[in-house]
């Protein structure tokens, strides 16, 4: 039974001993075929429409018919395609049952608009109905001739055919597994074992996924465009299913990397499963030892970029160290820059006397933290006011606050000298 008839029940056959019906056709079941009266008789007879049913035939059968039901034109819509003849339509798929049994749809003489059409066989004897399809001004209007819709569909039926010949059972990587899947290909021009998507035409400058025919399965080598396919011709027509398998298996023996694609390809040209699964063994020991490889790595860096950093900062230390006795002998100490590093890659610059401000636990406004790091250039001792004091650029205002937090820096250093030399 075509899977075409199928589609004409919703809901299972209505029928007894002679006819079948789905509610908007009746025909006689010794019309069908063997496989579609099979399906039919599978489902329970109904008995209890037996006088309905002898009544349709009684009234239908002995009506006159006028011409026969010649597709005109045709509305095509979601739900199912409309013939039209002398402003009568039916549903193309109740046309399609009728003439695949070699019975033919004949119009009736009747004074209703919507009486149905009658089916007769080859010996013209009458063997069922088919019920019209009330038409409206859209069907009319959007419907085109019958005879150009069977010259698309021919077009179409071309295209299907060649888009089936174009279908080739490919190997490629997706998601990081190998899948072998039907893709449309054309052949690659001046190549003969090379192939491309259909869908995304290779040129001089614009790339596509290009498949190399090894007989067993068409292998994904890449995107490329013809130029520099051609750069690589020889070598590519020379790259036999041969050659590419003792590649991967050289590959292993050389501790290379396999990707999914090469194991699957070696399954495919009818290896051993174990040496299949000596393969996927191999991979994943593979990425086992590059994992432990990179953590090697990152830890060395690691230790690496600690030990940068204790370098740099201890540098900044030891200037601090300096800076302080300096302060202690009354000595004139310049606010140059230091950097403080977080990281190898991240490290803050801010002048050396407000480093040791906020290293010391001074809470400094973030104004004058400003004016520190823009404005001040040095501290030092004037022997005259026996105090220590500052100098600053002449382009920048003095501060009113800074003496007040340059004095805590001072007294901080002290202690922390008087307890070095208590202790």
């Amino acid at each position: 039974m075509s899977t075409s008839f199928k589609n004409l029940f919703t809901k299972p056959p209505i029928h007894n001993e002679k006819y079948v019906t789905n509610g908007h056709f009746l025909i006689e079941k010794s019309e069908l075929k063997k496989n579609q009266l099979e399906c039919v008789n599978s489902f329970p007879t109904t008995n209890t429409l037996n006088n309905q049913i002898d009544q349709l035939v009684k009234t239908e059968m002995y009506k006159t018919t006028t011409i026969e039901f010649k597709p005109e034109r045709i509305f095509q819509d979601e739900k199912y395609n409309l013939l039209i003849s002398e402003n009568i339509g039916i549903n193309k798929n109740y046309y399609n049952l009728v003439h695949s049994l070699k019975c033919r749809l004949f119009n009736v003489e009747s004074d209703h608009k919507n009486n149905p059409l009658s089916i007769y066989n080859t010996n013209n004897e009458f063997v069922g109905v088919v019920l019209p399809v009330k038409m409206n001004r859209v069907n009319i209007e959007q419907s085109i001739e019958y005879n150009q819709y069977l010259e698309e569909q021919k077009i179409k039926q071309v295209e299907e055919k060649q888009r089936k010949q174009n279908l080739k059972k490919c190997l490629y990587i997706k998601d990081n597994k190998a899948v072998v899947k039907n893709k449309e290909l054309i052949l690659v021009p001046e190549f003969s074992n090379l192939y491309y998507i259909t869908n995304k035409p290779i040129t001089e400058n614009n790339s596509s996924e290009v498949y190399i025919d090894f007989g067993i399965v068409y292998y994904f080598i890449g995107n490329y465009n013809l130029s520099q396919l051609q750069r690589v011709k020889d070598k590519i027509e020379a790259y036999t299913l041969e050659f590419c398998l003792q590649e991967i298996r050289e590959s292993k023996n050389k501790c290379m990397f396999v990707n999914v694609a090469q194991i699957k390809l070696i399954e495919l040209s009818g290896a051993s499963q174990e040496e299949v699964q000596g393969l996927i063994d191999y991979r994943e020991d593979w990425y086992n030892a590059k994992a432990l490889e990179e953590q090697e790595r990152r830890e060395q860096r690691e230790q690496e970029d600690r030990q940068y950093i204790a370098e740099q900062n201890k540098k900044v230390e030891d200037l601090i160290l300096q800076v302080e006795q300096a302060i202690l002998n009354k000595q004139e100490v310049k606010n140059v820059d230091v950097q403080i590093y977080k990281s190898r890659y991240n490290s803050n610059t801010l002048s050396l006397i407000l480093y040791m401000m906020k290293q010391n636990n001074i809470n400094v406004p973030l104004k004058t933290q400003g004016w520190i790091n823009k404005a001040l250039t040095k501290i030092e001792y004037n022997q005259e006011w026996n105090d220590y004091s500052y100098r600053y650029y002449k382009s920048s205002a003095n501060s009113n606050v800074f003496p007040k937090y340059l004095n805590q820096l001072i007294k901080v250093i002290k202690e922390k000298h008087i307890s070095k030399v208590t202790v």
